[in-house]
C-alpha cells in the first residue's frame, strides 16, 4: 500500500500478502500513517534479490537473442509518466515491453514483461499483450499467479481485451503458462475480499 496523490493505492504484493495472512494487511494499513522502521535486508535477502535481478536480465537477453524488438520503460520519472510511456510503447507495438507500468483505479504495478501476440485484436490493433514475470522458483506458485492476475487485469483495462495467457519464467529457464481466463474468477473474488 502506498499513499499517492492523496489516496491509498494497492499493489499485487498487497493482495498476495492479504491472501497469505489477513492480519498482515492490518499492519500495512497502520504503516501508512505510522511508518515502521524495518532493519535493512540481511545478506541472504540481498543475495536473493541480486539473483532475481540476474534472472530477469538473463530472460531479457534471451528475448533479444531471439530477435525480438524490446522497449524498456525507464525506472525514473513519476508513476504517471511511466504509465504513459507504457501506453506509448503498446501503441508502437514492440515484441516485448520491459518493466511496463500500470495505474488503473486504486491499483498500480510493474510487470516484468509484456509479450506481444498476433492472434488477438486489442484496442491498439491486430495484436495484444500477455504478462510475464520472472521467478527464481522451480515451479509456479499460487502467489505468482495471483500477482500476474493483478497485472493482467490492469493490462486488460489498457488494451481492451483480457490477455490470453500469463507466463512465469522459472529459475530453471522454463516458462510456465496459464490461460488467464482459468483463474480470473478466483482473482476477482480475492480482490473483492481485499478491497
Amino acid at each position: 500500500m502506498l499513499r499517492h496523490q492523496g489516496r491509498t493505492i494497492f499493489s499485487a504484493s498487497d493482495l498476495v500478502n492479504f491472501m497469505g495472512c489477513v492480519h498482515a494487511t492490518t499492519f500495512d494499513t497502520v504503516n501508512l500513517t505510522a511508518p515502521t522502521a524495518f532493519p535493512p535486508d540481511d545478506h541472504s535477502a540481498a543475495l536473493l534479490q541480486e539473483k532475481g535481478i540476474e534472472h530477469e536480465l538473463a530472460y531479457l537477453a534471451r528475448l533479444r537473442g531471439e530477435g525480438r524488438s524490446v522497449t524498456e520503460i525507464a525506472a525514473d520519472g513519476t508513476l504517471e509518466e511511466r504509465v504513459e510511456a507504457t501506453r506509448r510503447a503498446m501503441r508502437e507495438r514492440p515484441d516485448v515491453i520491459y518493466q511496463g507500468a500500470f495505474l488503473v483505479g486504486r491499483w498500480h504495478g510493474y510487470s516484468d514483461f509484456l509479450l506481444k501476440r498476433s492472434d488477438m485484436v486489442s484496442s491498439f490493433g491486430p495484436y495484444a499483450y500477455d504478462v510475464a514475470d520472472t521467478k527464481l522458483a522451480r515451479s509456479a506458485k499460487a502467489k505468482h499467479v495471483l500477482q500476474l492476475c493483478v497485472y493482467a487485469d490492469m493490462l486488460a483495462a489498457e488494451q481492451g481485451v483480457v490477455p490470453a495467457e500469463m507466463h512465469v519464467v522459472l529459475g530453471t529457464g522454463e516458462v510456465a503458462s496459464l490461460p488467464t481466463a482459468s483463474v480470473l474468477h478466483y482473482f476477482r473474488r480475492a480482490r473483492e475480499r481485499f478491497e
